[in-house]
């Protein structure tokens, strides 16, 4: 009768192994201690993420919208698996009961997949951004389509970790033995399957993106310089090498995890009792700690080194009070150049003078000289101003209000061209 099909009953027989029950108590406080930093940490930083562009609606790109998504899944991670982890490595025995069982790996599973994918879609924009700038890129729509796939994906992939492991009991004369087991028959084959969505396709997608991005930035930057600004193309080899960085981040903080499947695989599939070696429980800690670990990470990398992101990090409260406040004589000049480009010529040219002077004292020491002098020579239509200097304009119908023409019919001045912005590729 298989030991993993029905519980058993040894109670004549002492257990054959030495009973510890708990890790020593110096390996729980330093387990501990490592752990709970990533937590603190990694909780926090992705609900700041989640926040800044739930809160600016200028960050809310298809992009962002699947960092979001993968915030989401990290978040997860943190929230509920580091504590089941511990809970399991620190007893001898299975603590968390059937339910445990159940869902331990099926919700790891799935917040790292899901998580995963949205990294292997962020991977594939970036591609279309940077390489292929005249492609479609995705749309708000495209990603909220993607969003819920990744779920779906996530939750559909780790199913049988859930339906193929059981917690079973065996009873010695001097110990209850408690464990989670799994059907020897189909997860063996199903793990490498499971390995493969969570390493080998992000990593094959990684590759092959970034590699088609430093290959474009090294065979075609001079034709890419005279199509487009040296601030865009510098900018691309900025993102680039950010993408690089969680290239190699991917590969060193998920390799253990994948190092463990195979060992789990070729040398304890045929074990017929509840009991490790101390080397693969340190590869087995290890590699799951990596992986909390790269959930923390995260928002480091796709929040911190990108400028759109670090600027809103500084604005939320919790930071705002370790962050320098603006400068009150910006502001004020701000103020008054919004004042002054309120005002501009036409038929009711006075009363509009009449209305800024109204709003702000300085205004009207600055324009009454200007409007005397209109007052007196009505036929003199072309005048300008820079700044508080008045100076007649020549070839304008208008006056110049930081170094920008505001024309007769009161339009208001004509912005630059942003459209090569390095923000506009985040």
């Amino acid at each position: 009768m298989s030991l993993t099909d029905v519980n058993q009953d040894f109670s004549e027989f002492d257990f054959p192994r030495e009973i510890w029950v708990i890790i020593a108590e110096w390996e729980v406080v330093v387990k501990v201690t490592t752990f709970i930093p990533v937590i603190i940490f990694g909780v926090i930083g992705n609900i700041l993420m989640l926040s800044i562009i739930y809160r600016n609606r200028v960050l809310r790109t298809p992009t962002n919208i699947l960092i979001a998504n993968m915030a989401a899944a990290d978040l997860a991670t943190l929230l509920f698996c580091p504590a089941m982890f511990m809970v399991n490595d620190f007893f001898q025995n299975y603590e968390l009961g059937e339910i445990g069982c159940k869902i331990e790996g099926f919700l790891l599973g799935a917040f790292l997949l899901t998580a995963v994918m949205n990294l292997v879609a962020v991977s594939y924009d970036r591609l279309t951004a940077i390489v292929l700038p005249q492609e479609a890129r995705l749309t708000h729509r495209g990603a909220k389509i993607v969003l819920c796939l990744t779920w779906i994906f996530g939750f559909s992939l780790s199913l049988p970790l859930m339906i193929y492991r059981k917690y079973r009991m065996r009873i010695w004369r001097n110990f209850d033995e408690k464990w989670c087991t799994e059907n020897t028959s189909v997860l063996p084959m199903y793990w490498h399957v499971l390995i493969s969505g969570l390493v080998w396709l992000p990593l094959g997608v990684m590759m092959i993106c970034y590699s088609a991005i430093f290959y474009k930035l090294d065979r075609y930057e001079a034709k890419v310089l005279k199509r487009e600004t040296p601030i865009s193309v510098s900018y691309k080899t900025k993102v680039a090498k950010m993408l690089f960085i969680v290239l190699i981040t991917f590969i060193v903080l998920r390799g253990p995890f994948t190092a463990l499947v195979f060992i789990r695989n070729q040398l304890l599939k045929e074990s017929k009792i509840n009991q490790i070696s101390t080397s693969f429980q340190i590869l087995w800690y290890t590699s799951h700690y990596l992986i909390f670990v790269n959930a923390a990470l995260n928002p480091v990398i796709y929040g911190w080194k990108n400028d759109n992101f670090r600027k809103a990090f500084r604005q939320t409260p919790i930071l705002r009070v370790f962050c320098k406040a603006p400068q009150k004589k910006k502001k004020k000049k701000k103020l008054r150049r919004q004042s002054i480009n309120k005002c501009s010529t036409g038929r009711k040219f006075s009363e509009r003078i009449d209305t800024c002077a109204t709003r702000r004292k300085s205004t009207l020491t600055i324009f009454r000289p200007f409007v005397v002098r209109i007052e007196e020579d009505t036929e003199n239509t072309k005048v300008g101003m820079l700044s508080t200097k008045i100076e007649p304009s020549e070839g304008s119908s208008g006056f110049i209000v930081s170094n920008m023409i505001i024309n007769d019919a009161g339009d208001a001045p004509k912005k630059k061209d942003n459209t090569l912005n390095p923000e506009n590729f985040i």
